[in-house]
Order: C-alpha cells, then sequence, then structure tokens
C-alpha cells in the first residue's frame, strides 16, 4: 500500500520514484499494489496512471488506485450496496404512523413508511429509531426485524437492501420534517391495507410485521461488541431448546 504520507508533491519526482517502487514490489512476489493519492495532491494522478494504475474508487478527500502485477489475481471491490430502513409503527389504538414524501415522481397520493438510510458505522436498530424521529418527530422503541428487500439497480447503478423493522411508539405528536416530508399522520391500519394508493410492497411488509414473528437483537459473549456487530435472531421456543448450551 502507496499511502499520501509518502507521496512528493512534485509530479515529475513521483513518478520516477513510484516506478521504481513498482519495481521493487515486483521482486518482493507481491500480485497487487494500492496507490492512495489525497486530493490535494491531484496533480499525481496523471503519472499513476501513465505508470499503469487504474481507479478503484473515490472519496471526497482521496483517490484509490490499483495495480495488478500477477494476472487473475483477486482484487476486493468497492462497496456495492446501499443499505437502508423503514419503521412501521402501530400505536395502541391500531393506528400506523405513515409519510407522504414531498418530492415524488407524480402527484398521486403515497403514503409510505418513515425510513431512510443507514450512517457510516451506524446499526439498523439506531437507524430506524433515528430517521423515523426525524421525519416525524415520534420517538421510538425498537422491537424487530421484519423482512428486507434487495433491489439492483439503484442509484449510480448499485444495489439497494432495505429492512423493515417494526417499532414501538413513545410519543404521539407528529412533527414532521417540512423539508423532505409534505404530510405524516397516525392512519388507521385496516384502512392503510384496503387503500388503493397503498404500494402492493408495503401492504405486504406491513402485513408481514404485524402477523410475523420478527428477529430481535442479540449479543454473543466473546463475538465482537455491540459496536462492532449487530445481530438479530428468531427468539428460541424453550420447548424446542429447554436447555440451550451457552456459545
Amino acid at each position: 500500500m502507496i499511502a499520501g504520507d509518502d507521496l512528493s508533491g512534485d509530479a515529475g519526482d513521483f513518478g520516477l520514484r513510484l516506478r521504481k517502487t513498482i519495481d521493487e514490489i515486483k521482486e518482493q512476489n507481491l500480485r497487487v499494489i494500492w496507490l492512495e493519492i489525497p486530493i490535494e495532491k491531484s496533480n499525481l494522478i496523471p503519472e499513476a496512471v501513465a505508470a499503469g494504475f487504474i481507479f478503484h474508487h473515490a472519496l471526497e478527500d482521496r483517490l484509490q488506485l490499483t495495480m495488478t502485477l500477477v494476472e487473475g489475481s483477486y482484487v476486493p471491490p468497492f462497496a456495492t450496496h446501499y443499505i437502508g430502513a423503514g419503521g412501521v409503527v402501530i400505536d395502541s389504538e391500531n393506528r400506523i404512523l405513515v409519510i407522504q414524501e414531498k418530492y415524488r415522481h407524480n402527484n398521486r397520493r403515497h403514503y409510505k413508511l418513515p425510513g431512510g438510510t443507514l450512517h457510516q458505522g451506524e446499526h439498523i436498530e439506531e437507524a430506524v429509531v433515528r430517521e423515523v424521529e426525524e421525519e416525524t418527530g415520534i420517538k421510538t422503541r425498537f422491537v424487530s426485524l421484519a423482512c428486507f428487500r434487495h433491489w439492483h439497480g439503484y442509484r449510480y447503478g448499485k444495489s439497494d437492501i432495505y429492512f423493515v423493522c417494526r417499532l414501538e411508539p413513545l410519543s404521539t405528536e407528529i412533527t414532521i420534517d417540512e423539508s423532505e416530508i409534505e404530510e405524516g399522520l397516525w392512519m388507521p391500519l385496516d384502512e392503510y391495507l384496503a387503500s388503493p394508493d397503498t404500494h402492493d410492497f408495503n401492504r405486504k411488509i406491513v402485513k408481514t410485521a404485524v402477523g410475523g414473528k420478527g428477529l430481535a437483537p442479540e449479543s454473543i459473549e466473546g463475538y465482537g461488541t455491540p459496536e462492532t456487530h449487530e445481530m438479530m435472531f428468531v427468539t428460541e421456543d424453550p420447548s424446542v431448546f429447554p436447555e440451550s448450551p451457552t456459545r
């Protein structure tokens, strides 16, 4: 790995040093070279490309390039998926919390579940609680994961995984995020499921969340930490595993 701190800011000097480094690495029988160029040294990119590097991925402040020294060597791809989560929130009066987005493809009414994209390093249960509160002002508690959808051909040609979660409301007064949401309301569940304005996908996932068993968060001692690992399981039936062994 050749990182930004090791790079000369002069393009000519960088090109000479880079070729020398490539020769040295080849003698070590390594298979792939990774090169990271920070944005403040972007003038070095043409030299890297001329030496045989190709783009792997770009972040806001740096570009990652690779050179394959041995044909057929495996180079792990960059991130290929977005991850999102939506909440099925049903109150004590059997009403479901729904929203209508301000920006949509047409003027037709379309009530959907509140939710959105996970932040970097954020767990699903944290994200869905945050998104519901940001969009509607409703505070909730995570109960279970009901189902998920895997969709290809999303933004920038990447894929999307969307998790649908059952949440318990801890407040009732709706305060919408007016920059994104046109309307938020508690709608009788039967009315929502029967409405022609409810998409078949939303109808199916709500029925699954209400009637299914779901997956609940659980930690396993010695297997990661709550900060690094998020695990969800169907709750064990004690009649099937009366003395479940400690793992």
